[in-house]
């Protein structure tokens, strides 16, 4: 019976051979870092000269604005349909009018409070109708006036 010596011939080569493969790895990864190095763009410094002293930067102008409370009152007649709006003073008696008139104010401030100081007897779809108005004029506060009987009910 004969025993095959394929089994020696692994056994005496031992280390060497599985060497082999991670010898050329290390060595084309070298030639790969060799040829990437040397595309490299050479960096310089570039002098410049900075202007001594100090710099700043001009004051800001002051900005005009015109802020002022906007007081709207709105009351109801028994004998008119439409209610009547009173603003800062001055009466209107048509409601285009008061619109166009909130919306020049609005032009010149959209900062300035509108004030709604609406009696019991309007109706609801007026008041609704009066609050849209400011809103399409684009204020940015709009507030309701009360009594302070109607805060405090005792």
């Amino acid at each position: 019976m004969r025993i095959r010596t394929v089994l020696t011939r692994d056994r005496e080569l031992g280390d060497s051979q599985t060497m082999t493969p991670m010898i050329d790895i290390v060595f084309l990864l070298l030639v790969f870092f060799v040829c990437v190095a040397t595309d490299r763009v050479v960096e310089y410094n570039l002098p410049t000269e900075l202007a001594s002293g100090t710099v700043q930067a001009p004051p800001p102008l002051p900005r005009e604005t015109w802020v002022t409370e906007i007081h709207v009152l709105v009351t109801q007649s028994a004998d008119s349909p439409h209610a009547i709006i009173e603003m800062n003073g001055r009466r209107f008696e048509d409601y285009t009018q008061f619109q166009q008139t909130l919306q020049a104010l609005a032009n010149v401030s959209r900062d300035s409070p509108v004030i709604l100081d609406i009696t019991e007897q309007v109706r609801l779809g007026d008041v609704i109708r009066i609050y849209d108005a400011a809103r399409a004029a684009e204020f940015q506060s709009i507030h309701f006036a009360m009594k302070a009987s109607e805060l405090n009910p005792s």
